[in-house]
């Protein structure tokens, strides 16, 4: 498909310009965009203890010709070497679509996509993560309104197919691929209401431990939306079906289902926002020895469900994320905005989860068994350490004291298990307590200046030295708008237990506009790594001191 779609790309750009033939004119909508990102670093990365020098080098080139209704897309890659993932040279995507009047559109190539919010569809690319789910096949809509100015129907139905490589992030030389097969559509009768489906066929072929699982997915989607002026409801269940084929991995045919529901109700009223999230994913309940990540059964990439954990962007918070386990979690979240007068905000958030199930661990004749216990109450967390439970507590004030100065406090409490079933004891169990402040002030129309503090206390139940440490983070920022931004952070730590054995980490950064069309990003310094999560994928990044260099470029 790559080679047909460069054809039609010099077809459309090899036109003769002259002709003896007399040809009525066309009225052609010509239009063009470049989007280049150029990123460069040079220096170690840290592996515990020991560090290795690190060089990488990346430009991007993403590239949209627009002749009248037809769409043309190409990226044009250099990552050699890559920061994150596998290195490439070449054309890594590229598209042609149409689009008109009548509600039609026709893509042919490279795309992302998501339906309703993910149960069953939602592919999507980041690159800090080397995490890449994108299509490459067909996409077909139709969205148009129906009926009369009455009574009028809002129609929009999908047709995809095409092939997925997923790269496992964690372990590049391992890679997922699917055919997938896809049609969805919604409805809404009446302006309130909303109702749509979907279904899923895909084949896959899963590697594991040197043998690949051919396997069949089959995925239907049901979900429903009510708006109001002040309230909403959202809802959607999907059921998954994998049958395996017989290997020498799995002799047996493995026929697994799995399910999984999320719901939301959201309130809105002058002053006050209110939303509650629900979620009880059970895309692949296991027993604790059966919970590899390259089972055939898992919950498959191209789905990814809404994670109904709050996402922060302070930094210590952030390093300690919550990693979503989609296979096997029920719980929710709290988020709860309160607008007091003109000069003061109020967030407060609250998030719980665990497991589903405890298992019970027999040992007969050298061969470990688990048993599920069963519980009625299993649509709802449970914070017995067996569950892995996780809960955190949020709470954030925003207080603008005059025109030039604003002060913005929160206070977070972190808790969660990791439950070790051959020794209960030995279970990891951690805590989290951030508090972190951050200061504003504007100097004049030009410059303005902010701080940021944060202070974070933890603890870890299975060290082996001492069990509680702390962590502060201090970061001072100075901006002349509209050109130029200064930076520079520090971290420390009293953490014995460090893996690289360092107790503090310093970096500046300097980011220069230098036209409407150009930016450029300039850091030296260290950084202390650990977890990222996006949309609850999660990736431990190590620790790197070095330069780095990125240059942001608009055509």
């Amino acid at each position: 498909m790559k080679k047909s779609l460069l054809t039609i790309l010099f077809v459309f750009f090899s036109i003769p310009v002259f002709s003896q033939i007399s040809i009525p004119p066309i009225n052609l909508k010509l239009d063009a965009s470049v989007n280049n990102t150029l990123r460069y670093g040079s220096g170690y990365e840290y592996f515990g203890p020991n560090k290795n020098s690190k060089e990488y080098f990346e430009n991007i080139t993403d590239a949209r010709f627009t002749i009248n209704d037809v769409i043309l897309g190409i990226r044009y890659e250099i990552s050699d070497p890559i920061e994150y993932g596998v290195d490439f040279k070449g054309i890594k995507k590229r598209f042609i679509e149409y689009n008109n009047d009548i509600g039609i559109s026709l893509r042919a190539g490279d795309f992302f996509d998501i339906f309703s919010r993910g149960l069953t569809l939602n592919v999507f690319e980041q690159r800090e993560l080397a995490y890449d789910t994108g299509i490459d096949g067909v996409r077909v809509t139709y969205k148009n309104r129906l009926g009369n100015k009455e009574t009028p129907w809002d129609v929009r139905a999908q047709i995809i197919g095409g092939d997925l490589e997923y790269r496992d992030f964690l372990i590049l030389s391992r890679v997922e691929e699917y055919k997938i097969r896809n049609i969805n559509f919604d409805v809404s009768p009446v302006k309130q209401f909303k109702l749509g489906g979907s279904y899923i066929y895909a084949t896959g072929q899963i590697p594991s431990g040197g043998v690949s699982t051919d396997i069949k997915a089959y995925l239907p989607e049901v979900n429903m939306s009510v708006n109001f002026k002040d309230f909403q409801f959202y809802s959607a269940y999907a059921r998954k079906h994998i049958n395996t084929a017989p290997n020498s991995l799995y002799p047996v045919e493995i026929s697994a289902n799995g399910d999984g529901f999320y719901s939301s109700m959201s309130y809105s009223k002058a002053g006050i926002g209110i939303t509650l999230e629900y979620k009880n994913y059970r895309f692949d309940l296991t027993a604790p020895d059966n919970r590899s990540a390259d089972r055939p059964t898992k919950m498959l990439p191209f789905q990814n469900p809404p994670t109904a954990v709050k996402e922060h962007t302070y930094t210590l918070i952030s390093r300690n994320p919550h990693v979503v386990n989609f296979n096997d979690e029920v719980g929710g979240q709290l988020d709860i905005l309160y607008l007091m007068n003109d000069k003061m905000t109020l967030n407060f958030n609250a998030a719980i989860s665990s497991e589903h199930y405890n298992y019970s661990r027999l040992d007969s004749s050298g061969i470990i068994v688990y048993n599920r216990i069963e519980r009625s109450s299993n649509f709802i967390p449970d914070l017995n350490d067996a569950f892995n439970p996780f809960w955190e507590i949020f709470f954030e004030a925003d207080y603008a004291v005059n025109n030039q100065w604003n002060i913005k406090g929160a206070f977070s409490r972190q808790s969660s298990v990791v439950y070790n079933h051959s020794r209960p004891l030995n279970s990891e169990k951690l805590f989290y307590t951030t508090i972190p402040l951050e200061i504003k002030y504007i100097i004049n129309s030009q410059y303005a200046l902010k701080l940021n503090v944060e202070q974070q206390w933890a603890h870890n139940s299975i060290r082996s030295g001492e069990k509680s440490y702390m962590n502060q983070y201090v970061s001072l920022n100075l901006t002349k708008s509209p050109e130029l931004s200064f930076s520079v952070n520090a971290e420390f730590t009293n953490d014995k237990e460090e893996p690289t054995g360092k107790d503090f980490w310093a970096q500046g950064e300097v980011l220069y506009k230098l036209n409407q069309k150009n930016t450029l990003t300039l850091s030296y310094g260290s950084e202390r790594g650990g977890l990222k999560c996006t949309n609850g994928i999660c990736r431990f990044v190590n620790p790197f001191e070095g330069f780095r260099l990125m240059l942001m470029s608009q055509f």
